[in-house]
């Protein structure tokens, strides 16, 4: 006998800010290999003080927020905008959906609306640990085209 587990919204939340947090890392790790293997970075006083930042954990680098919608919760990035002394968290674009009900994952097709085709499914567990890996899921979303 089988027994279905139940997935409620509260846990696809959950590993939606799970993804969240491995999008952020996995920026980190890019933004930290710029600036210390291009020697224009790495020796230059803007990147010297990023990674600095980086190292005592102050760095303002791209961060993913979530947010929820009537069906989908929408993976926004944003970056820290110091344009003009506003030194504020600004959103930059979509990044994903994901269906509140299953937990599917989609590509945005823009801020509004998700791309038709599912990408990734998180009640699966081998699409989960795959996604909420930081070296697969990149920043740039890559990972969201279909193969």
């Amino acid at each position: 006998m089988t027994t279905a587990t139940i997935i409620t919204e509260a846990q696809i939340f959950e590993w939606t800010e799970q993804l969240c947090e491995a999008l952020a890392e996995n920026y980190k790790r890019f933004h930290y290999r710029a600036m210390t293997q291009d020697p224009t970075f790495a020796d230059s006083a803007y990147g010297k003080k990023q990674i600095k930042e980086m190292d005592e954990g102050t760095a303002k680098l791209m961060k993913f927020r979530i947010q929820p919608g009537k069906k989908y919760l929408k993976i926004i990035q944003q970056e820290f905008d110091t344009y003009n002394d506003r030194n504020e968290w600004r959103d930059g674009s979509v990044h994903a959906f994901i269906d509140k009900q299953t937990g599917e994952i989609y590509k945005p097709a823009g801020w509004r609306a998700p791309a038709k085709h599912v990408r990734y499914d998180l009640r699966d567990q081998k699409s989960r640990d795959f996604v909420l890996n930081p070296d697969n899921c990149t920043w740039a979303g890559g990972w969201l085209y279909m193969r």
